[in-house]
């Protein structure tokens, strides 16, 4: 989803669910309780371990959705127009 790692990904306050994950929903509910705190989101981005631009994601999902909003996704496509045809 475009959420790179920053410079401050050390912090061991996020939980992840494995190797690759910054952020749990736990992590995501947090980024977003954070911005409705006040802070800025460079701050969130910083203290979280992840870039401006994912905190940025997981507040407008949050403001589009809601709750359900910070849910895990699957990350398989939705169509492939390249796919090989069933006759091949």
């Amino acid at each position: 989803m475009g959420c790179g790692l920053s410079k401050a990904h050390s912090n061991p306050e996020v939980l992840v669910s494995h190797g690759n994950a910054r952020l749990t929903v736990h992590g995501r509910r947090l980024i977003v309780q954070r911005h409705q705190a006040g802070w800025p989101q460079a701050h969130i981005a910083a203290a979280m371990g992840v870039s401006r631009k994912c905190v940025r994601t997981w507040i407008d999902r949050y403001a589009t959705e809601g709750e359900a909003g910070l849910v895990t996704r699957s990350s398989r496509p939705h169509t492939m127009p390249t796919r090989t045809s069933d006759e091949v």
